[in-house]
């Protein structure tokens, strides 16, 4: 092996191995400051539009947010403003925004929506006009959040058009606070560690200092990781001081080596790609049976529930080409409450498209080969369905499934099907009802299930709200809710989403606009969902 170079001074080993930025008293007090370096921090697409952070496109440091997919002027990127911000209070907004798609100026808006109890509002906070190619600037020192506002989002749109856009640099503070000029952007360099333009000797003095500390922030790690295979070790110094002495002239670009079984993404890494990647609404053609594309078969079947002392029914969709020699993940899909084992698979408000969109992810490798089980959740030795939501029994029967799940569908899928076992290689969602006791089974049994999730989540499920073993987090934690739910409301789902959001737990927040207690936000939230699940570890 080289020996690391040895001419490193003491006075140089003193020196910071990032170079210090000056925190503003005005950014002291920003209740809101996006500038996405470490991510989507919570953004999300509006209607069609999704959204992704981008590296080499900035107003200010090295990354933007890009919003895309847009089919009406009102989609866009928009983030929940939560509880820093008050009805009846003023503030003041600032964001940047750019367009490279477009050949005529366009005009942006930064526009408020808040429900007043009956109707949703969308009042405008700013307008712009911008040239291609350039930043413009949306700014208003002293916008007042309408009293007796709430679910409450700030969002960015156009006044007319289509086009994809990039926005970074979001500020709101109270009305009053000097929102500084944002710094220039700045672009990353392999080996740069301090991001001052130059690969020098206070870069060697950083990746010395980062062996012995450690790296731990994003933006200073992909810099420091010269060879460019996702770690950050003794290798990327040594390239480092082979660079700066003149030895090389270029870094060298490694695969990074994948062990089967080692973890992928960390569950905040998950978390952030998937919430990133949430639509308001599926494509269209995610519903189609597409031409060369082998779709999978549902089968009806039954299992012996030991709660229930009887057997149940269950529908399962195995995958196209299913090969008992070959072992599957599997999908746990809960039906709400007066539903059965049809509604989350083949029968719903209109025409489920549940085996389409899975299908259709699978084929174009954006979700794994999987089995999927709809099971008849209702569980009683006493009741063969529910008779009414205050019915002490009708709900006990709900709740039976949080341990009939693991105590007997389980063992009986693992038998008769061939599937891979263990956490990493099992999830289970639901919807209403069903996205309740989802949530209780993803808390209970948590050694079980690696991926949660919850659609239009039905009120009173139980639990501590967070794992007191970090080994049985889920990797992926997804809750979906619509604005326009008149049986949960959005209210519901939104309170599991504050609780976990209380406790520090990772999750996805995914709020259809516009989406019913039904189809449309179950379609939305599975879409996004599948392409999520059994991707943790490879």
């Amino acid at each position: 092996m080289k020996k690391i170079l040895p001419l490193i001074t003491a006075a140089a080993l003193s020196l910071s191995a990032v170079a210090s930025v000056p925190v503003t008293a005005a950014d002291t007090d920003y209740l809101l400051h996006s500038t996405f370096e470490d991510g989507t921090e919570k953004w999300t697409g509006r209607g069609s539009a999704s959204v992704k952070v981008v590296s080499g496109t900035s107003r200010s440091g090295e990354a933007s947010l890009y919003t895309s997919g847009r089919e009406n002027n009102w989609n866009g990127a928009t983030v929940s403003l939560g509880s820093a911000f008050s009805a009846g209070q003023s503030y003041a907004f600032s964001a940047y925004v750019m367009t490279e798609d477009t050949s005529a100026p366009v005009t942006f808006c930064l526009t408020l929506q808040y429900s007043d109890g009956t109707t949703d509002k969308y009042p405008k906070i700013a307008q712009v006009t911008a040239e291609k190619g350039e930043w413009a600037h949306l700014e208003n020192n002293d916008f007042t959040i309408p009293e007796g506002a709430d679910n409450i989002q700030l969002y960015i749109e156009t006044e007319e058009g289509k086009c994809s856009f990039y926005i970074d640099e979001i500020v709101g503070a109270k009305s009053g606070t000097t929102i500084e000029e944002p710094p220039a952007a700045v672009k990353m360099n392999k080996g740069d560690i301090n991001y001052d333009g130059v690969i020098d000797s206070l870069d060697i003095v950083a990746a010395r200092k980062g062996l012995i500390n450690g790296i731990t922030d994003k933006r200073t790690l992909k810099a420091a990781d010269a060879d460019s295979n996702g770690v950050y070790e003794l290798n990327d110094a040594i390239l480092i001081m082979q660079f700066v002495a003149a030895k090389i002239t270029e870094f060298p670009v490694v695969e990074p080596v994948i062990i089967p079984g080692q973890q992928k993404y960390t569950t905040e890494e998950l978390t952030e790609l998937m919430q990133s990647q949430v639509v308001n609404s599926e494509p269209a053609d995610s519903h189609t049976e597409k031409p060369g594309v082998k779709y999978g078969t549902i089968k009806k079947e039954t299992y012996f529930s030991k709660k229930a002392n009887k057997n149940k029914p269950y529908n399962i969709l195995l995958p196209a080409d299913y090969d008992e020699s070959k072992e599957y993940p599997v999908l746990y899909i809960l039906h709400g409450f007066f539903e059965n084992e049809n509604r989350m698979i083949t029968q719903g408000n209109g025409q489920m498209y549940t085996k389409q969109i899975i299908g259709n992810a699978i084929a174009s490798g954006e979700a794994k080969d999987m089995i999927v089980v709809v099971p008849f959740v209702f569980t009683s030795a006493t009741m063969n369905d529910a008779t009414g939501f205050a019915d002490p029994g009708s709900n006990e029967g709900y709740d039976n499934f949080v341990d009939d799940i693991v105590d007997s569908l389980m063992p009986h899928i693992e038998e008769k099907y061939s599937v891979k076992t263990g956490r990493d290689y099992t999830a289970v969602t639901g919807f209403s009802m069903g996205g309740r006791e989802s949530l209780q089974i993803g808390m209970k049994h948590g050694d079980k299930f690696g991926y949660v999730g919850a659609i239009c989540a039905a009120p009173g499920a139980q639990g501590a709200f967070k794992w007191s073993n970090p080994e049985d987090q889920p990797y992926l934690l997804f809750i979906t809710g619509g604005t326009q739910d008149d049986v949960v409301r959005l209210d519901t789902p939104q309170g599991y989403h504050n609780n976990f959001d209380k406790n520090g737990v990772p999750h996805v927040w995914h709020v259809v606009q516009g989406g019913h207690h039904g189809d449309d936000s179950i379609h939305a939230h599975l879409y996004t969902f599948v392409r999520g699940i059994f991707q943790a570890t490879d």
